[in-house]
This record gives structure tokens, C-alpha cells and sequence, in this order.
């Protein structure tokens, strides 16, 4: 194999000018290549965003109807203690995977940034990193985790207000 076609060809003596598909030492990005990468990482932080969306709808209709259910069907303390119990696990569960996705989007969008900034595209891109009136709010990527966090403290409250209503008063 030939690797004289993924060297640029030399600069002008003096220019400082580098093509739009060179890294920083020199060595040629086939722009196909550059392509391919961007679209896949581009991709993937999309399934990971549709990912959490799915999971947080998932955990939101089951937690509503959970309760729904409690509520209407008066149900034993022991089932109660059970289903609160067990929502307040699919929490953690929830928090878990949440946090492994927000990790898996924030390294995709890192390597998509330095794809970007290589390429000299970062004036055209928008990478979720706020600038201006929008830096003053939180990024949206820590919601999914805060709501899950507040769902294992509701479910772990209902917990201990099972286990203390069991609790012969003396």
C-alpha cells in the first residue's frame, strides 16, 4: 500500500494555509473518510439521545401506573412495600444507565468537536456547548439523571413510610 496518499502535498514556502482535511502534523484526512467518521458519530450520539428520551418514557409510564394501581386498588401494605420497592430499584437502574449514556454522548460529541475543529467547520457546527445568555443554564444532559435521582427519592420515601406504618405503635 501506498501511504504517500494520506500525506498532504507541501505547503506554499510561507503559507500557513492547510487543507481543510489536514491534521494539526500534517498527515491527509481522506475527506470520504472524514465523512464516514462524522456520520457515525453523528449517528450515534442521536441513538444515544433517543435512547435516554425511551428510557425516562418507559420509567415514567410504569411509575405512573404503579401508582395509578396503588391508588385504585387499595392494595395490601406487603404488595404496596413490594411495588415501592421495586420502582425505587428500577430507579437506580434508571440513574445507572442514564449516567453510562451521558458519558457514551459527552465522548461522542467530544471526538465529533475535534473532527469539527480539525476540519476548521467549528464556526458551523452547533456541539451543545453555550455560549452567551445560554451558558447561564444548566445543560439539558443532567436532567435525566436529576429526575431519576428525585424518582429514587420519592419511591425510597414511600419505602420508609411503608415499613414505619408496619410498625405496631406501643
Amino acid at each position: 500500500m501506498d501511504r504517500r496518499s494520506d500525506i498532504a502535498p507541501p505547503a506554499a514556502p510561507g503559507s500557513t494555509s492547510r487543507s481543510p482535511a489536514t491534521t494539526s502534523d500534517g498527515v491527509f484526512l481522506d475527506p470520504a473518510v472524514f465523512s464516514t467518521v462524522l456520520q457515525q458519530n453523528w449517528e450515534n450520539a442521536r441513538s444515544i439521545k433517543n435512547q435516554r428520551i425511551w428510557f425516562l418514557n418507559t420509567f415514567a409510564v410504569i411509575s405512573a401506573g404503579t401508582q395509578s394501581f396503588l391508588l385504585s386498588a387499595r392494595a395490601e401494605p406487603l404488595l404496596q412495600l413490594a411495588l415501592d420497592l421495586s420502582m425505587c430499584v428500577f430507579a437506580v437502574m434508571g440513574l445507572l444507565i442514564s449516567l453510562r449514556l451521558k458519558a457514551e454522548l459527552e465522548e461522542c460529541l467530544e471526538k465529533i468537536h475535534a473532527l469539527v475543529v480539525r476540519a476548521h467547520l467549528e464556526e458551523f457546527m452547533a456541539l451543545e456547548r453555550s455560549e452567551g445568555d445560554l451558558s447561564r443554564f444548566p445543560q439539558f444532559r443532567w436532567m435525566f439523571p436529576v429526575f431519576y435521582t428525585v424518582a429514587i427519592a420519592i419511591f425510597a420515601a414511600q419505602v420508609v413510610h411503608g415499613l414505619i406504618a408496619q410498625v405496631p405503635a406501643p
